[in-house]
């Protein structure tokens, strides 16, 4: 029909417009945008110290600049720009930063990798780098350097890289010595650049006890913003439980002040590499973890998200644009350049709406008929029922604790008559009461075979009623395997067989209690609505894993739909919905709602 095929101009020609629309810098001051707007997306690019052609750095920039990302996260590595005490060789950051700011975008400078020359290790080579611990005071004459130099185009400052990683940080991470190298160096920066934000070197966010001691060392108060690296791959962002990557350091923060957190590295390889020798994705998975993960991030409430990285590195294909013939082929974008230039295309002005699944919440345990619980070995607490403090019904149960060492005490909980759970759900759940603690509840499963599987729901945070949720489908790690019999993978039918309460940190010692109520299984199709709407326009940005069909209400006879590559297609509604097979691949469908 003729208005059919003018509202379907319409809503193409709103979408070319939209995107030719210039993408807004952030202001500096923002906290946990509610706008995606506020350029969430990013990328660790590299350009200054691994793109060879000093002459030729727009060829990359440009690039960069056509994704649409508005930061960028590059390294100052220390061994190059001062090779000796006396030398100062600053050619490859002028390059590289001059190219990225010229098209807008804004900076996070890494400050590390020092030389050998600077370090105690007196197997350094005195010329090159090196990832030892660095003289202190000559580590902040460069960093008060970089900052004279860059300081007023630049104003977001990484101190080190993964300081907790053994890689990094030689002969053994060492926070009481990462926390005086900080405070140092925020000293320094902030000498010559007063409002400049400081991050801190980008942690492993799922062992916080490298964090906690950098805080109980004095130097919470030295840095302004919380980075963290949180890798899961191989796994996928759903199986990895990506939404509470930031649960234990926010938890801490809670107790400390609370602080931005940032996501400065995180992704998937196409192929063999760091994290995944075997390769289990190839280019089209890659670009799917990109979407489903950095939503995922964004929705978890992180303020700022870098993919890592621009391009592939050598038997590590983490980037957007291939290897090639070495790292000054910048020819080959590959599927998941497309993928991230469409996710920022497609959000960009957008506000979040809501994360919607299809998954279907039965409730497993509900504490209203309390049943018998057996304390294990450890004598660290007791499980009782409480009426004070429920999240429904009359009966929770009250989880009281007490850590007496510096070890790793824990105390569990075993059910005499382990709980059924019906079907075969893809998670479970449970409703806590928290303490502000950050200590880790866990879960024993006991499946159709007798293995016995633990499972940690997630982090006790602050006080208030909080659903810890965590996927139940994956392998378990050797060290999750409570017995040794079966595969590791549950196999259903299954029941609950213990709860567990486990320090969140060996060097805690003291009391709590926390409240724990309504153990749910979620089952049914995975499926989910990433739902955002931007201006008169809803965008729904659909994925299911494992292939399912779906539908979602609209006012429009017809919405437009745009792959993760950008390609445009259109979908025609039926009694006021949308219907589609949905895949791993997520797809953006705009439409009035």
């Amino acid at each position: 029909m003729p208005h059919r095929r003018a509202n379907l101009l319409l809503i193409i020609a709103m979408l070319l417009a939209w995107a030719a629309t210039p993408h807004p810098a952030p202001a500096a001051s923002e906290r946990l945008p509610t706008q995606l707007s506020n350029a969430p997306f990013g990328l660790n690019t590299h350009l200054a110290t691994r793109y060879t052609e000093l002459e030729h750095m727009d060829v990359p920039a440009r690039l960069v600049a056509q994704t649409g990302a508005s930061w960028v996260r590059e390294d100052i590595q220390w061994w190059r720009v001062q090779p000796t005490p006396d030398t100062w060789d600053w050619s490859y950051t002028d390059a590289a930063f001059r190219a990225l700011l010229q098209h807008n975008i804004n900076i996070v400078a890494v400050l590390g990798h020092p030389p050998g020359w600077a370090t105690p290790d007196a197997t350094d080579s005195a010329t090159d780098v090196s990832f030892a611990a660095p003289d202190i005071e000559r580590f902040a004459v460069f960093a008060n350097a970089a900052a004279q130099r860059y300081g007023h185009y630049i104003h977001h400052w990484e101190i080190w890289n993964e300081p907790d990683n053994p890689l990094f940080w030689k002969p053994a991470p060492d926070a009481n010595a990462y926390a005086a190298l900080l405070k140092r160096a925020s000293i320094a920066i902030h000498g010559v650049a007063p409002d400049a934000q400081v991050l801190l070197g980008g942690i492993n966010p799922f062992n916080i006890a490298f964090l906690r001691q950098v805080a109980q060392a004095g130097a919470w108060g030295s840095f302004d913003i919380l980075a963290i690296h949180p890798y899961i791959d191989p796994a996928t962002p759903e199986e990895g439980n990506l939404l509470a990557a930031a649960d234990n350091v926010r938890a801490l923060a809670a107790q400390l002040g609370p602080k931005p957190i940032w996501v400065t590295e995180v992704g998937w390889a196409s192929g063999p590499g760091d994290h995944d020798a075997v390769g289990m994705l190839n280019e089209q998975g890659q670009a799917q973890m990109l979407v489903r993960g950095l939503l995922l991030l964004w929705r978890a409430g992180i303020e700022r998200i870098f993919w890592y990285t621009l391009k592939d590195d050598q038997n590590n294909p983490y980037g957007l644009i291939a290897l090639g013939n070495g790292r000054a082929d910048y020819s080959r974008l590959k599927p998941a350049y497309y993928a991230f230039q469409t996710l920022v295309r497609q959000t960009n002005g957008a506000e979040f709406m809501a994360l919607n699944d299809l998954f279907t919440r039965t409730t497993v345990l509900d504490f209203e008929t309390f049943g018998a619980w057996r304390r294990g070995d450890q004598p660290n607490g007791m499980l009782t029922p409480t009426s004070t403090q429920t999240h429904s019904g009359r009966t929770g149960a009250r989880l009281d604790y007490t850590f007496p060492s510096r070890g790793n005490d824990y105390v569990v909980f075993l059910r005499d008559r382990p709980a059924f759970i019906p079907g075969a759900p893809y998670a479970l759940g449970v409703w806590v009461y928290g303490d502000g603690s950050g200590h880790q509840l866990k879960l024993w499963l006991q499946d159709a075979t007798g293995e016995l599987l633990q499972f940690t729901l997630g982090t006790i945070g602050p006080p208030g009623w909080r659903l810890l949720e965590a996927p139940i489908s994956g392998i378990v790690p050797v060290w999750n395997r409570i017995n040794t019999a079966g595969d590791g993978k549950v196999q259903f039918p299954a029941r609950i067989a213990a709860l567990v309460l486990d320090d969140g940190d060996d060097q805690f010692i003291g009391s709590g209690s926390i409240v724990l109520d309504d153990i749910i299984a979620l089952s049914g199709p995975e499926a989910y609505d990433f739902q955002l709407r931007q201006n008169n326009t809803t965008i729904d940005i659909l994925w299911a894993p494992q292939g399912q069909r779906a539908a979602i209400r609209t006012q429009a006879e017809q919405a437009a739909v745009i792959a993760i590559d950008g390609s445009l297609s259109t979908a025609s509604a039926t009694d006021g919905k949308l219907t589609f097979s949905l895949g791993p691949s997520p797809i953006y469908v705009r439409h009035s709602y």
